[in-house]
């Protein structure tokens, strides 16, 4: 292979490439799906539209044919390249079709890769994605040196060469943003790099370049402000020695928090900073209530799910999930409890996040069946009385709905609002939503209805899910039968195909039914 070369010229334009290597077996592909729908999704043109596509050859390719390649590809290369000066790249297409092709040069071998240009943050960049693959049908193997630096090399190259190098004045204009920031930054690599044993001695007679001598004088004294560093005597400066690790910690909890901001613009919410929460790990009595106002993937480039939750508790809270399979992914409106993940008796680094229900609180109100709201009420739980936010909107809610229920003699109301359930109203908000779902599906599959019940064993093959206020039913279809049950996740890789369960007191264990060819014969 003919690798890139190494050092980095004066003048030479930054350029930040984020890479992952991804395995494609044991639902990778559906993983790589997740991914290409998401760098698709909308907002993150110049005109919040989606994103569109693109490759080698044309401005539209096709998703579902790159990831019909793909099948039975090992694994998959992932990029995100930003280049600090991408405003002034008028179009970022040509520079990442040169890039590609420089690739191809260094590698040795044509690529089959797909890319989206991104314009939602301070900095446009570029999502590729390439396949595990090389033109003679070989796994792609690229160095670990490669994706780390040659890659980032090859960019910043043709960057430089596109806009010229970097002037003086830009490197200052550079530096001098680069003093207050609350994150790491090349000021403090110099830093870190010129340090003996954690002691920095700034000179001006020693330096070379007064300004850049400034402007580590001034980042020193942002360090020295969040508690990274001490000034030990005139121009003897100590460093954190974990000054790396704490400012990448910040930075990334700036980031999370930016997050969280933009995700209550997108969903129209105005909420202060003193508001918002990171979810942190650790023991919790009761998990957290909340709506999803926002859910995405960390940093752009791993499977790692994040999600933004307006909370019962007047917050609203960020928490990463790790990697979710698709049907696991929380949507946005869902509303979820949120606690601490599990394993064995110790609090995990990932949270459990559960489904309450997907059908949004606006269409609990009205709704002809047992809700969510009709749950609480039962239970005799209701939010804080002064809380705002989720809290509120959910009063809101519960006030309506108890007004709904007692129009219909299936509640009364209590002098304080509260909602006084009658003994029959589940079962009536049940048997009413059984009948109208039954008489929809029976019109609709021409198939006769066989309820399910405890302790019996269900066949069939798994339709589709019905989702209601209070979880999704799955549809168990039969040759001139159908059967409604509990839905789970679990089902849903085995959609179309024959499926077998047990109905439990409160869940249906769900498995292939490996014995059977056509279902109810």
């Amino acid at each position: 292979m003919r690798a890139a070369a190494g050092l980095i010229a004066p003048g030479t334009r930054r350029v930040i490439v984020k890479a992952r290597y991804t395995r494609m077996a044991g639902g990778g592909l559906d993983a790589a799906r997740a991914h290409l729908r998401y760098i698709q999704r909308d907002g993150v043109t110049p005109e919040g539209a989606r994103g569109r596509l693109y490759d080698s050859d044309g401005d539209d390719a096709d998703a579902r044919t790159f990831l019909d390649r793909s099948e039975r590809d090992p694994h998959q290369f992932r990029f995100v390249v930003s280049a600090d000066d991408s405003v002034r790249l008028h179009d970022l297409k040509p520079f990442v079709r040169d890039l590609m092709a420089q690739m191809e040069h260094d590698l040795d071998t044509r690529l089959d890769w797909v890319a989206v240009d991104h314009f939602n943050t301070g900095h446009p960049h570029t999502h590729i994605v390439i396949r595990g693959r090389d033109d003679r049908g070989r796994d792609l193997v690229m160095a670990r040196d490669y994706i780390s630096h040659g890659v980032r090399a090859r960019a910043q190259a043709l960057v430089t060469l596109e806009l010229g190098p970097e002037t003086d004045i830009e490197r200052v204009q550079r530096l001098a943003n680069e003093v207050s920031q609350e994150r790491l930054t090349a000021l403090d690599r110099s830093l870190i790099a010129w340090a003996r044993d954690g002691i920095v001695v700034v000179s001006a007679r020693d330096e070379r370049d007064r300004a850049q001598g400034t402007f580590r004088t001034g980042r020193l004294k942002q360090l020295q402000r969040l508690g990274l560093a001490e000034e030990k005597q005139p121009g003897v400066w100590a460093l954190d020695p974990h000054l790396d690790s704490k400012l990448r910690r910040l930075g990334e909890r700036a980031d999370k928090f930016r997050m969280m901001q933009r995700a209550l613009k997108e969903a129209g919410i105005e909420r202060s900073v003193a508001a918002m929460a990171l979810f942190e790990r650790g023991p919790r009595k009761e998990a957290l209530i909340g709506k999803v106002v926002g859910v995405g993937m960390v940093d752009e480039i791993t499977d790692r799910t994040w999600v933004v939750i307006d909370a019962v508790d007047g917050r609203v809270h960020y928490a990463e999930l790790g990697r979710l399979a698709p049907e696991h992914a929380p949507v946005r409106g869902a509303i979820v409890a949120l606690g601490s993940g599990v394993l064995g008796e110790r609090a995990t680094a990932v949270p459990k996040l559960d489904l309450v229900t997907d059908i949004e609180l606006k269409h609990h109100i009205a709704y002809h069946g047992p809700t969510w709201l009709d749950q609480a009420a039962v239970a005799k739980w209701r939010p804080g009385p002064n809380t705002p936010g989720f809290a509120a909107e959910l009063r809101s809610a519960i006030a309506e709905r108890g007004r709904w229920l007692a129009e219909r003699q299936l509640a009364d109301l209590a002098p304080d609002g509260a909602i006084r359930p009658r003994r029959d109203m589940m079962r009536r908000l049940r048997e009413a939503e059984a009948g109208r779902l039954v008489r929809d599906l029976k019109h609709h599959l021409g198939a006769d209805y066989v309820p399910s019940e405890p302790g019996r064993r269900i066949s069939g093959t798994y339709e589709r899910s019905i989702p209601t206020p209070t979880g999704r039913l799955a549809v168990i279809r039969r040759e001139d039968t159908f059967t409604l049950a509990p839905w789970r996740p679990a089902l849903e890789p085995m959609r179309g195909r024959a499926v077998t369960g047990i109905v439990g007191p409160a869940r249906v264990t769900w498995s292939l039914d490996r014995g059977r060819g056509l279902p109810g014969r």
